[in-house]
């Protein structure tokens, strides 16, 4: 079976039929081409034509019919958890994942924000005073915030202007 094109999302849109899902770990989420098997063991060849920027979400559509719906289901993993109290804890958390050029997720709470584990990462946390936990949570592509900058999506321009006030343009 092939896939070109994601048809839609279970969390947004109603399947048709039995659902079977490919299960992915969340790096294997930002794959434009593949195969995999589903838990029933058909094979789905993925070639996408046009990939989403943010890598492939959970419960997107890659088949459908009468009879069948296929959906990526992403495998929860091992993610470092911070929360933040104020908008500088914000900053400083987002400013170190990025430097660390780790990827970057909103967590299930206000901000709060997930990263894979990483044992260095928690040590960081530690030191800096951010409050964290180790969980079991999904890394999905619809809650990321970073992206990396990759030949098959639009890479903003930025532009500066003249003004005494610093301000980034984003041009697309």
């Amino acid at each position: 079976m092939r896939a070109v094109a994601i048809l839609g999302n279970l969390h947004t849109k109603a399947p048709q039929g039995a659902v079977d899902f490919i299960d992915l770990e969340w790096f294997d989420s930002q794959k434009r081409m593949g195969r995999f098997k589903t838990r029933s063991g058909q094979e789905v060849v993925m070639k996408l034509e046009t990939p989403p920027k943010m890598g492939l979400a959970d419960g997107d559509i890659l088949f459908q019919d009468a009879q069948t719906t296929i959906a990526i289901n992403i495998l929860p993993t091992k993610v470092l958890c911070a929360y933040a109290s104020n908008m500088h804890e914000v900053a400083q958390i987002c400013y170190e994942v990025g430097n660390r050029h780790a990827s970057l997720y909103y967590g299930e709470e206000n901000l709060s924000f997930k990263t894979p584990y990483d044992k260095p990462m928690q040590v960081l946390f530690e030191r800096l005073g951010v409050k964290h936990a180790v969980l079991k949570s999904k890394l999905d592509a619809l809650q990321r915030i970073s992206v990396n900058a990759s030949p098959h999506t639009e890479t903003p321009v930025l532009k500066f202007t003249d003004s005494t006030d610093l301000q980034i343009l984003i041009k697309k």
